[in-house]
């Protein structure tokens, strides 16, 4: 966009629709804030229980493995992310939780459970009706594009048994047609050119995309091992209580305004146009959530943070680059021409580097981490458009108008002595394991804790005649029987029956001896309800062995990727030491997040694995912003030694570090402050490790990334 005194009157225009769109939406095509669909924990939702069809005796427990994981693929392709997927193991059935939709006023049980699709069971036959091949053998199936014809086909791939058997049914039935079947419904019947190796296959003879998607969507959905039924609907109330969402819209707002107000006392002019940029970026980051109706969980909240304190971050960058440049005398036009363009490099190699741990996590992750991933991405994007670009725009046709050229309306770097951090890095490598040694003796003692989401556990109901006090009812039998316990209020949809449900962490099972005294203790808490007992189930974690490999896999593949892009990035310094000391300092970061939850005595739970993850992707734009100076000093000064030169590049970059660290620590610290308040536990053993991770990453940024950078090559030479 050319350079003109409109373009801030045009943007700030753009900036008002989004953010009325993002609020109140337009139309029922495009939803807003109002309509969001909201975790269960927030707003409540379904428990339904879907029991095997057709099973004589209880299935096995890989094939109750096999349609628990078709089931959160149904709900990854529905974009409900907040859920509870748990497996009954003494009677074979399963229990899925999952939110409302942001439109429903009333619990339509029918309409809940089509949105997880069709529950029957996939096959393909012959003519004759032979079952050739179990759909539940089918590892995955996308719609793809022919090159040749340009028409939209089904791909299908085989598990190693299932391509044994595809191979010799398409042997078979060559130039005959193959049925294939959901329950006694066929759903498509091509024909078989020819026997087919490999265990991949397409179907071909599609009449348009959205038949090649429909016909996809069935057969990943029907790849289960039996037919399921339900005809056990309930209702569950939300777990944070009535005030939980206006608590964190008001600690969201406030955090905001403060961001905004030290960006404007510190940055002045460029820190007013970041605070506009802000409000444009959240509007998009809101509209990426609620448009496509992605459920919002608490790592999406997550992500929303990361997002927000890399947008404050790409803006500090620029104005202290546009500060330097007016340091040393350069007019304004060309100050702030020259800050956007050095900023760039370091802005664009922290959020590719992000985005790629996002990528990563959408492609191996389930459920939250999904949601996390994609909130992340979608952030990152909108950075790179709303951080750099739109604030450019807006800064530079605002300083067109005599009135904004006024010098006091920017912030100028002062010149600042150079710090040795080097000198003392023995005394920073002795407070980090002195930190660390302390940590691990105090978490040994008081003993980590598992919560239930990765120990599995026991559901209890009971009927009741009112409204439980589920928060009461929780503490009394925790302290009953010294388990992790949650409560929630649930109602029957058939009989309207009021009901209290006990979520018992723990991989042991109840004694009869053991659930009397729970009921004894829960009718002791409020004799008026009048308790009695309803159903019980002994679950499997819903947080199982699948997505546990997958987080750590993910996480491994993120560092990895980290190391390859800084070694071939940041080839100057010499790129795999410094991709290996910026791993290292990610170490620090986690495991101080793990010692956290160690020493707080927290459960380990997903918010573990989400506050691990958004200090991977903070942590390492810390790194990297500082690894752009050492190389932009390795160009301008090759022959001073490295010890003075990462000196110098710490020093120069420590106004945006501890800026960035402080905005960013600041928002987290409201979001604890008002859970404090406001007593909402589940946000508060989140904020609390995230907001000492944040203090970690800039401290491990600074410190350690440098230090055993610098140590590596003295050594090497």
């Amino acid at each position: 966009m050319k350079v003109n005194k409109r373009n801030i009157w045009i943007v700030l225009c753009v900036i008002a629709v989004f953010l009325y769109a993002a609020i109140f939406g337009l139309g029922s095509g495009l939803k807003g804030a109002m309509d969001m669909r909201f975790g269960i924990d927030i707003r409540g939702g379904v428990e339904a229980v879907f029991e095997p069809d057709g099973v004589k005796g209880t299935p096995s427990a890989q094939d109750m493995e096999s349609a628990r994981i078709v089931i959160e693929n149904r709900l990854d392709a529905q974009n409900i992310l907040d859920r509870e997927v748990t497996v009954d193991k003494d009677h074979g059935d399963i229990i899925v939780r999952f939110p409302w939709k942001s439109d429903e006023k009333e619990f339509n049980p029918e309409a809940a459970i089509a949105e997880l699709g069709e529950t029957a069971r996939l096959t393909f036959q012959d003519a004759k009706g032979k079952v050739l091949v179990e759909g539940q053998h089918i590892k995955d199936s996308q719609v793809v594009r022919n090159k040749q014809t340009n028409a939209y086909e089904v791909s299908l791939e085989f598990d190693k048994t299932g391509a044994k058997e595809f191979y010799e049914a398409t042997k078979e039935l060559t130039g005959q047609p193959m049925g294939i079947y959901m329950d006694d419904e066929q759903i498509s019947n091509p024909v078989v050119q020819g026997p087919i190796q490999g265990g991949e296959a397409v179907i071909n003879g599609m009449k348009s995309q959205e038949d090649a998607k429909a016909l996809s969507d069935k057969i990943n959905a029907g790849a289960l091992p039996f037919s399921l039924k339900t005809t056990n609907y309930n209702t569950i109330s939300p777990t944070l209580g009535s005030g939980a969402l206006k608590a964190m819209v008001m600690a969201a707002g406030t955090a905001f305004a403060l961001v905004c107000l030290f960006m404007i006392f510190y940055y002045r002019l460029p820190g007013f146009i970041a605070c506009l940029a802000l409000i444009f970026q959240m509007s998009l980051q809101v509209l990426a959530l609620s448009v496509p109706q992605y459920t919002l969980t608490l790592p999406g909240i997550a992500g929303l943070i990361l997002s927000l304190g890399m947008a404050v971050d790409a803006n500090v960058i620029i104005s202290e680059r546009i500060g330097e440049e007016l340091q040393h005398g350069t007019s304004l036009k060309s100050a702030v021409r020259r800050g956007y363009k050095n900023a760039f490099s370091s802005v664009l190699d922290g959020n590719i580097t992000t985005a790629a741990v996002a990528v990563i996590l959408m492609i191996f992750g389930s459920g939250t981490m999904l949601s996390f991933g994609y909130t992340l991405l979608t952030g990152v994007l909108i950075n790179l458009l709303a951080g750099v670009w739109l604030s450019r725009v807006m800064l530079s046709s605002i300083i067109l108008y005599p009135r904004f050229q006024n010098p006091k309306l920017f912030y100028v770097k002062k010149v600042r002595k150079t710090i040795d951090f080097l000198g003392k890095r023995k005394i920073i490598f002795l407070f980090t394991a002195v930190v660390l040694t302390t940590g691990t003796i105090i978490s040994a003692v008081r003993g980590v804790t598992l919560d239930t989401q990765f120990t599995g556990g026991v559901i209890l109901k009971y009927t009741c005649e009112g409204s439980p006090d589920t928060e009461k009812t929780a503490a009394a039998v925790e302290r009953a029987i010294r388990r992790p316990v949650s409560a929630q209020a649930g109602e029957d949809f058939v009989s309207g029956q009021k009901k209290l449900v006990l979520n018992l962490g723990g991989n042991q099972g109840m004694t009869p001896k053991e659930q009397e005294k729970v009921l004894k203790t829960i009718r002791a808490t409020d004799a008026k309800q009048n308790y009695q007992s309803s159903e019980s189930y002994a679950v499997e974690p819903y947080i199982g062995a699948r997505a546990l490999k997958n987080s750590a896999l993910a996480i491994v593949l993120a560092a990895l990727f980290i190391v390859v892009y800084i070694k071939f990035r940041f080839s100057a310094l010499s790129g795999l030491s410094a991709g290996v000391s910026g791993v290292i300092a990610l170490i620090h970061d986690v495991f101080i997040v793990f010692l956290v939850f160690g020493v707080c005595k927290i459960p380990l739970n997903d918010a573990f694995v989400s506050v691990t993850l958004t200090i991977i992707g903070y942590s390492i734009n810390d790194t990297i912003v500082l690894y752009d100076r050492i190389r932009e000093h390795m160009r301008e000064h090759s022959k001073e030694g490295i010890v003075p030169l990462v000196n110098i590049s710490i020093t120069e970059t420590l106004g945006r570090s501890i800026n960035t660290a402080f905005t960013t620590v600041l928002c987290v610290a409201i979001v604890l402050i008002f859970a404090v308040v406001y007593n909402i536990e589940s946000i508060k053993i989140f904020a609390l490790p995230m907001l000492v991770g944040m203090i970690s990453g800039c401290y491990s940024s600074i410190c350690i990334a440098s230090a055993v950078w610098v140590t590596w090559k003295n050594r090497k030479k």
